[in-house]
């Protein structure tokens, strides 16, 4: 089947795949998408109401995460998607142990990779390793604040799209499925940047490193993170974030909507479904 969004960006999907689910999972329960086939389909119809009682259940409750969490995917991908086809991008190139950008410059345009090998980096410490199609540099142009991160370019040489912050704030004006994907991938990242910050290690890979830096984050011993929890880190690695600012990054996280991240949920956000 190919999808088609209300911004105009196609993808298609093939076997194993599901479609429709947004509008079950949305308040508003309005379609986002028109589904074309290309092919001949054989698909299976679940009613609303057969949805809603499995998603009662507590395995409804892992798909109700698992389906969320895709859905903000999605987002994530058709915004670097429109992204990467403005024609106000430049190219540059950056050779090995050359830095992209540095924590406390200001901040005047945003970097997507073609090619290369770049680490994000809060002091000596990993955030993330970005890999072609992925964006950095958003976070100074969305919080109009000085770079809280350095980049550096770690293979033999690394080749940027690069995009001014006039031409990003045009872009971000003309498409709002740009606007709330990039804003998703920003917020996400501050957290990632500030657990860095907080627990003095590179971000986690595996499930029993993930565990203890929910928990390190936990310090109320609650079994989830709420307000409290996620400004006392935040606003160590970064005291001019606000209360509005804080609140943005954990709803970021709250699949549930229920006001805290449980572990189930910082799961599925930074490991999937393993």
């Amino acid at each position: 089947i190919e999808v088609t969004t209300q911004d105009g960006s196609r993808t298609r999907r093939g076997p194993g795949d599901f479609f429709g689910e947004g509008a079950l999972v949305n308040p508003r329960n309005t379609r986002s998408a028109t589904i074309k086939t290309v092919t001949p389909v054989h698909a299976i119809e679940i009613s609303r109401e057969y949805f809603e009682k499995y998603m009662a259940t507590t395995e409804g409750e892992n798909l109700s995460f698992t389906l969320k969490e895709k859905d903000k995917i999605r987002k994530r991908n058709r915004a670097k998607e429109i992204l990467r086809l403005q024609n106000s991008l430049k190219h540059r190139i950056f050779k090995e142990g050359e830095y992209v950008y540095k924590v406390g410059q200001e901040g005047t345009e945003l970097f997507i990779l073609e090619d290369g090998d770049v680490d994000v980096m809060v002091e000596d410490y990993t955030v993330f390793k970005m890999k072609p199609g992925d964006m950095c540099g958003e976070h100074s142009l969305l919080f109009g604040r000085p770079r809280n991160t350095s980049a550096v370019c770690r293979s033999g040489r690394c080749r940027f799209q690069i995009m001014k912050a006039v031409d990003f704030y045009k872009f971000m004006d003309t498409s709002n499925t740009a606007q709330e994907g990039i804003r998703h991938i920003c917020l996400r990242r501050e957290f990632k940047k500030a657990l860095v910050f907080h627990t003095k290690r590179p971000f986690p890979t595996n499930e029993r490193d993930l565990k203890l830096a929910f928990q390190q984050v936990d310090f109320d011993k609650t079994g989830t993170l709420n307000f409290d929890n996620v400004r006392a880190m935040l606003t160590r690695m970064d005291p001019t974030l606000d209360d509005s600012d804080v609140q943005d990054i954990l709803d970021s996280m709250d699949l549930d909507k229920n006001g805290v991240v449980t572990y189930n949920e910082f799961k599925k956000i930074f490991l999937g479904n393993s």
